[in-house]
């Protein structure tokens, strides 16, 4: 029985709405615990409460609905989560509103038993149809008309109560703003900026962290960045002014970029670099491979030379494994230790869900003589190469508890290591008002000190627009070399309301207790999505 309910129901969302619709396909990029998410948009039409249907093999698994859409991403939610296993790489079609006349739909199989026919639209008579209006050839004059969104956040703290009279405010305000079809359809642009002032520092200064151009359409494969951008495919080259150009195929993309590196940070004394690159990536049935080449050239000359390889792997039994390493191909680098090819840095990582109540992570990173290679500042680990691990291991129960353990190592090859273990639970419980509980501990152990914390905290909804927190923390430790330990104790408060108009407005003061001395710090923030 309820197996002919589900079918009847993936029946209905595929067949009963299939007057005034259109088919979009694309892929799920991300899952996350109670979303999914995928590479379609409104720019291809995708609004929230559309249906969609996920397949993998030419199978069926499932109907979700739209719940968020922005320009070039969606998130969609299960019908019936608890049995629906989806999985970056998966399969969707999306079924859009059209103002007229009616597409032919051909859902994918369910099972063997089970077939959905193509829908055959049948016109009995003439008035099923309707005369199409003489065209004027003028265009409507918001055909192209911008589409804009983004966000704004404003914040203001204050820190005091040091003996010494030390006292600071400051003020910050950022903000990102999109603009989908800048007058010209498929022609976007984005700008995210931030601003600071401080009592100390009178002038107002303004950091622009990136603005870019983008030009793509739907049914091209070639898509455009141009300005200060992020490239999506070439992280590893951080923000740069320059331009990229993708090209995208069923099971390929081909990215070629180039242009200035600016420091997001804003520091002006580090060295500027040309950087270009070309980078190759593969899909395949189980995964993607990755192959690139990147350049930099600082005053005219070969800085360094670097290839890159990765790959994403899906494995049986939900999982998944993940790679990505740097060789440095530039023979003239400062380090004394690199011959012709160096491994200047290696990442790994295995992921792997039984149960979708449990969820385990491994990762690895192996980062080579972090100052030559880096040109860096000095840093605690000097001149030798830096190995850390990190496990994570999280159990959620249909209740809403949820219990985690994170265990993590990190050294330098020598007697320098860094040891953390630490154990987390969340509760959260559904009524009227919710109420939230948060507690944890974690113990550091490492060649300069050893210590540990405590932490606590409790959220509740005490009106249905205003949400209390409290939250304690206890920090213990001891300098090797000491014979006692010290106490620092961080309570905090923390007010959110929703404010009509605004996203959240929240109120937050924090104090610190160390050796007698408090120390307070408020803060008060506002944003807005628009």
């Amino acid at each position: 029985m309820q197996k002919f309910i589900q079918i009847s129901l993936i029946g209905f969302l595929s067949l009963g709405f299939t007057a005034g619709q259109n088919r979009v396909s694309g892929i799920i990029t991300y899952v996350s615990m109670e979303n999914a998410y995928m590479d379609l948009g409104k720019k291809v039409g995708v609004q929230i409460g559309d249906s969609v249907q996920v397949e993998r093999a030419n199978a069926l698994l499932g109907i979700g609905i739209v719940t968020q859409a922005s320009g070039s991403s969606s998130a969609i939610k299960a019908i019936n989560p608890e049995e629906i296993n989806w999985q970056i790489g998966d399969r969707v079609s999306v079924l859009l509103m059209t103002a007229k006349g009616t597409a032919e739909v051909t859902p994918a199989e369910i099972d063997s038993s089970a077939q959905i026919q193509t829908p055959t639209q049948v016109f009995l008579d003439s008035s099923a149809f309707e005369k199409r209006a003489p065209s004027n050839m003028n265009l409507d004059p918001d055909r192209f008309a911008p589409t804009f969104s983004g966000y704004l956040s404003a914040r203001y703290s204050d820190r005091g109560g040091d003996t010494s009279g030390f006292h600071s405010s400051s003020s910050s305000i950022y903000g990102q703003f999109n603009v989908l079809d800048l007058g010209i359809q498929h022609l976007d642009a984005s700008v995210y900026l931030r601003g600071s002032q401080s009592a100390a520092d009178k002038s107002f200064q303004t950091q622009l962290y990136s603005i870019m151009l983008s030009y793509h359409r739907p049914g091209s494969p070639l898509s455009y960045l141009l300005g200060r951008m992020y490239h999506p495919q070439f992280t590893v080259l951080g923000t740069m002014d320059g331009v990229g150009i993708t090209w995208r195929s069923d099971r390929r993309i081909l990215a070629i970029t180039g242009g200035l590196e600016t420091p997001i940070s804003g520091i002006e004394i580090t060295a500027q670099r040309t950087k270009f690159g070309i980078l190759d990536e593969e899909q395949f049935k189980w995964g993607s491979i990755q192959l690139g080449n990147v350049t930099e050239i600082q005053v005219g000359e070969l800085a360094r030379n670097y290839l890159i390889l990765g790959s994403t792997a899906k494995l049986s039994g939900n999982v998944r494994l993940r790679a990505d390493s740097e060789f440095d191909l530039d023979m003239l680098d400062q380090s004394s230790t690199q011959n012709t090819v160096s491994l200047t840095r290696f990442r790994t990582s295995v992921s792997w869900r039984p149960w979708r109540s449990l969820i385990t992570n491994f990762r690895y990173s192996y980062r080579e003589n972090v100052i030559d290679l880096l040109d860096t500042a000095v840093t605690e680990f000097d001149q030798s190469a830096r190995h850390s691990l990190n496990g994570n291991l999280s159990w959620m129960s249909q209740a809403g508890f949820t219990l985690s353990g994170q265990a993590s190592y990190r050294t330098d090859g020598s007697d320098k290591q860094i040891q953390t273990y630490g154990l987390t639970f969340h509760q959260r419980k559904i009524s009227a008002y919710n109420l939230n509980l948060t507690a944890g501990a974690m113990a550091m152990l490492s060649y300069l000190s050893e210590g540990g914390r405590i932490h606590a905290s409790v959220g509740k909804q005490v009106l249905p627009r205003l949400d209390i927190e409290l939250y304690d923390e206890v920090f213990f430790y001891k300098i090797l070399g000491d014979s006692s330990f010290r106490t620092r104790h961080l309570p905090e408060i923390s007010l959110a309301a929703k404010v009509p108009g605004l996203q959240r407005l929240r109120l937050r003061t924090r104090f610190e207790q160390e050796d007698g001395v408090t120390l307070y710090r408020f803060s008060l923030s506002a944003s807005r999505q628009f």
